[in-house]
């Protein structure tokens, strides 16, 4: 058995927000699975990306946001829960004043080399 607290974690830089892996595949029993709580200062948005194999679950913890999977826009609130798949093109905005801390749980992974940035034109503006 493994315990963690929301309150005591650490927190490293990653893009545009701070993350916390809480565990790894090895802790997991599970290669390419990893969980993760997120936290995006208000205003702050990670741009338009995709993964070719990771899965991940979003699940809402508190605060508020956008996303957009697809094309299609999202208004995020706490216990929201969204599946996002590999190939769904996604980017994702803190619209409140408030940070937003987003649980994250995925599986496939291959950590920093399945992340594609979307730089077409159709995703730009997204939020």
């Amino acid at each position: 058995m493994k315990k963690k607290s929301l309150q005591k974690l650490t927190w490293s830089d990653r893009f545009t927000y701070v993350k916390n892996v809480v565990f790894e595949a090895d802790d997991l029993g599970q290669p390419g699975a990893r969980f993760q709580v997120v936290k995006f200062k208000p205003g702050t948005i990670i741009k338009p990306h995709y993964h070719k194999k990771t899965y991940e679950i979003f699940y809402i913890h508190s605060g508020q946001g956008s996303l957009r999977i697809n094309q299609e826009k999202y208004p995020l609130k706490k216990d929201d829960i969204i599946l996002c798949e590999p190939g769904d093109r996604h980017a994702l905005e803190n619209t409140g004043k408030k940070d937003l801390v987003i649980l994250i749980f995925k599986t496939n992974e291959v950590p920093d080399k399945d992340i594609f940035w979307d730089l077409s034109a159709k995703f730009h503006n997204v939020i």
